[in-house]
């Protein structure tokens, strides 16, 4: 096992980018909701196990129309801090702007090599507006909201079938004036080849935004450790990137990189074919198994 990246720079000078990873609460209170809620979603208060938990919603809240989405949620105990006390499944609903509901999903745990457990909620939403998620934990249940948008009015993050921008990204022979290149201790071997290269190597690309110092959900850290132990057995059949969130160590300005692919969270793993086509996209959170069935996905 490599040795786990810890931050080096003091968190609590850190600048940290908008999230739209909110709460909601089920608390343990022996059947029955209180009606509390938590902006800015609506919920219901109800029973799961033995104690309070908190539902996470660790994806954007706006999402764009027609496109399959990528929703992860996960789990906070009474204080707010993510647990690995959850179930192994779940189910979730989707509700749309008219009320008709699409069919429930059933969405197993992951969390293989990092410390917090999620439920990677996959569904498209075709129609504009408000959309409801209802979740159930056994006979439990209460939901959340998003809004669903036009691809157009949102920031112009690459969707799957959309191409990656042909930009330099800083490398260990020009860092293109970003400090520190890696804030990962010690820093991580994925910074050899800019983007720009690559787009040119004739091989699949794997590029990760990721901050392990300055991480709002410290997940940055143990995703970048799964894509490095990953190094030695991909080999030469695709090219790994790290980039950076921050232009230097105060973590108030973005980098020309993150800038570019409309990024406003951390992180996220573009998964490109060699012509550098987005074959998928991972935000915020994943395990191992996800890491690994999108890597055999873009390699097959």
């Amino acid at each position: 096992m490599p040795t786990p990246r810890r931050a080096t720079f003091d968190p609590t000078r850190r600048r940290l980018l908008l999230a739209g990873a909110g709460s909601i609460a089920l608390a343990a209170c022996g059947g029955g909701g209180d009606g509390g809620t938590a902006s800015p979603a609506s919920t219901t208060t109800t029973s799961v196990g033995p104690q309070r938990l908190s539902l996470l919603r660790v994806f954007a809240l706006e999402q764009p129309a027609g496109v399959a989405l990528r929703l992860p949620l996960a789990f906070a105990d009474a204080d707010g801090v993510p647990t690995a006390e959850v179930p192994d499944e779940i189910t979730v609903r989707a509700v749309s702007p008219r009320g008709t509901s699409l069919d429930p999903v059933t969405v197993a745990r992951r969390g293989t090599g990092i410390p917090s457990p999620y439920f990677p909620f996959t569904q498209t939403l075709g129609e504009a507006g408000t959309w409801e998620l209802v979740i159930a934990v056994g006979s439990a249940e209460t939901s959340t909201e998003l809004t669903v948008r036009a691809p157009e009015e949102l920031a112009a993050v690459p969707n799957p079938g959309d191409p990656l921008p042909s930009i330099p990204t800083p490398t260990v022979g020009d860092a293109l004036g970003i400090e520190p290149l890696c804030t990962a201790t010690p820093p991580c071997p994925l910074h050899e080849t800019s983007l720009d290269q690559a787009l040119t190597s004739g091989r699949p690309i794997v590029l990760l935004v990721s901050t392990p110092a300055f991480c709002q959900t410290a997940i940055c850290g143990p995703v970048l450790d799964l894509l490095v132990e990953r190094q030695t057995s991909l080999g030469d059949r695709a090219t790994l990137i790290h980039t950076e969130v921050y232009t230097d160590d105060r973590a108030e300005e973005t980098t020309p990189t993150v800038n570019a692919l409309g990024l406003r969270y951390e992180p996220s793993l573009f998964l490109a074919d060699a012509d550098g086509t987005v074959r998928a996209r991972l935000d915020y959170t994943f395990d191992a198994t996800e890491l690994d069935e999108s890597l055999d996905a873009l390699l097959a």
